[in-house]
């Protein structure tokens, strides 16, 4: 998502809350991992982290399918590169995801939803949905 030369130091999850109910739900879930990956990961909490894994990358599919259906009845012109820019979120999540299932790794994956992931947010809300947003107002609400 990005080099350590591009790590956006300002940005936290707490920053992104001024957008809709379904990404602040996802916001919850993160900040949720990242409180329990954040405590010292005892072998029972892996259940829950697995779980916590699951709900977020279900909730972002689920999200994207219906920001990207609005934006096809919306007939929104940069549909195409706002629904790539979703899928390669969603695949870099499941790769981290794939990782944490292997390595059990909690430092590797709060690093990747601190920085890279919460990077990806940022600037996906500046360059994808608030121009998308601007289009038309119901495109991502």
């Amino acid at each position: 998502m990005s080099t350590a030369n591009e790590h956006n130091v300002s940005c936290s999850w707490r920053d992104l809350r001024f957008v809709d109910e379904i990404q602040n739900s996802e916001i919850d879930l993160l900040e949720s991992l990242i409180a329990k990956l954040a405590a010292n990961c005892y072998f029972g909490d892996y259940r829950v982290i697995d779980e916590l894994l699951d709900r977020v990358e279900r909730l972002m599919s689920q999200r994207f399918m219906k920001e990207e259906e609005k934006m096809r009845r919306a007939r929104y012109p940069l549909l195409q590169a706002h629904a790539d820019d979703h899928q390669l979120a969603l695949r870099r999540f499941m790769g981290a995801h794939q990782r944490w299932k292997r390595d059990r790794d909690p430092i590797q994956m709060r690093r990747f939803l601190e920085r890279d992931y919460c990077d990806w947010y940022a600037m996906h809300l500046h360059y994808h949905d608030n121009p998308a947003h601007r289009y038309s107002p119901v495109t991502i609400n």
